[in-house]
């Protein structure tokens, strides 16, 4: 890698992590300069305005979790086992592992949920991802009959997402884990009850 690209990595990188805590709307051009150690110069250089480096950096982010979630399910066999290591993911993300502040996605719904613009765009098109792959893995688990046909998939996608998500915030907001660690033993018993 040449030395402009790991500056715009490193640049998209940091960002990705101030704004994954701070927010994308708080968040100045000053406090990047700060991240990253360059000055504006140095980052115009590389990302035409602030909106280039905010979807930069958050299309980052999303490239971070679905990795995580990959190397998550890697040698699971079970789908039962997939849909419990997608809850460990958020648990991973409680901790600030791969990306501290939390879930991008959800940070990102909660900022820009009144808006029309493409970060929301972004942000509803990267959940509907997150989605349909738990989705994707309850319709495998139903094909290879280790998931009863009676479930309907998606509804369940998004019961846990939905779940994972909101117990996500308030472990966040009171600092307190057990939130998410209630959420994520009410979902492996919930996952439990269509598992054959």
């Amino acid at each position: 890698m040449r030395k402009g690209q790991e500056t715009r990595q490193m640049i998209i990188s940091k960002s990705s992590n101030h704004f994954n805590q701070k927010g994308y709307a708080s968040s100045s051009i000053s406090d990047i300069m700060e991240e990253t150690g360059l000055k504006k110069g140095g980052i115009y250089r590389h990302f035409d305005s602030k909106k280039e480096l905010t979807i930069e950096a958050f299309e980052y982010s999303v490239q971070i979790m679905t990795e995580h979630y990959r190397q998550a399910i890697k040698d699971k066999k079970s789908m039962q086992n997939r849909l419990f290591a997608v809850l460990s993911v958020f648990q991973d993300l409680e901790k600030g592992f791969p990306l501290p502040g939390g879930c991008p996605l959800m940070n990102g719904a909660i900022e820009f949920d009144d808006t029309s613009s493409e970060l929301a765009s972004l942000v509803r098109s990267a959940m509907k991802d997150l989605l349909e792959f738990v989705e994707g893995l309850i319709v495998s688990g139903q094909e290879i009959n280790e998931f009863t046909v009676d479930v309907n998939a998606k509804q369940a996608s998004i019961i846990i997402i939905s779940t994972l998500e909101g117990s996500l915030a308030l472990s966040r907001l009171y600092q307190d884990s057990t939130y998410l660690d209630n959420a994520v033993v009410h979902l492996q018993n919930y996952i439990r009850s269509f598992s054959i």
